[in-house]
């Protein structure tokens, strides 16, 4: 096959046909992910209401609102199509799926945006999603049986402070990536809003939203007042 012909194979016939199996796919997984809330909420009659849930989404909304939109423009010049079907499909696209594809990319030297770069992120992402799998699933049952062998006090220590402990990581890779200045205006912008009557009023997911949007307005106002270099 010449390149000619693979170049016109590669668009009218594989291009298509992934958009095809990778739109079904998501689908289905929304589906499938959308399943035990609807069961749980109209089969046995445990719907929360609409409140709650869009409280939720909120909560959501505030801290990866931006991610939806920033993700998938900033992921598919290197993911390619069929990559980024399978990433998205799978998850932890910026530390596990993002670093192997540039490796497997590096390792056969395709160009980035190539049939050859996209080639490679498939076979790339196809096994890191099985290998994921598989130390997943021995980690899961590793933890069970370890939870299993600790006493009560222990495992009730555990469970209570495994939410803290996230958010605390989270908080501390943010501090590490950003800037002393924008660090400290977004800790103190939040405990601002949190320590105010705003979350008993608007709730949690609202307060979240304020605190992101005054420590946003804080920085863009700190950035005004820097003095700019002189040439």
């Amino acid at each position: 096959m010449t390149d000619q012909s693979a170049d016109i194979f590669y668009k009218t016939n594989f291009i298509p046909r992934a958009h095809r199996i990778g739109q079904t796919t998501i689908l289905l997984a929304i589906c499938l992910c959308l399943t035990p809330a609807l069961y749980l909420s109209f089969g046995l009659g445990a719907f929360p209401g609409v409140s709650t849930i869009l409280t939720g989404f909120l909560a959501v909304l505030a801290f990866v609102g931006v991610i939806w939109v920033v993700e998938p423009i900033s992921y598919f010049p290197v993911l390619g199509v069929c990559g980024t079907y399978m990433s998205f499909l799978s998850g932890n696209i910026g530390n596990m799926r993002m670093p192997v594809v540039i490796s497997c990319q590096a390792a056969v030297e395709a160009e980035t945006g190539s049939r050859k770069a996209e080639v490679a992120a498939v076979m790339g992402i196809a096994v890191s999603v099985i290998v994921n799998l598989v130390f997943v699933i021995l980690l899961v049952l590793a933890g069970g049986a370890m939870i299993e062998l600790m006493p009560g006090p222990i495992v009730a220590a555990v469970k209570g402070y495994t939410l803290p402990a996230l958010y605390g990581a989270v908080l501390v890779m943010f501090l590490n990536s950003a800037t002393r200045r924008n660090g400290m205006t977004g800790v103190l912008a939040g405990l601002a809003v949190f320590l105010s009557p705003i979350p008993s009023l608007y709730a949690s997911a609202g307060a979240g939203i304020l605190a992101i949007v005054a420590a946003a307005a804080l920085n863009y106002r700190n950035q005004d007042e820097a003095p700019t270099a002189q040439p």
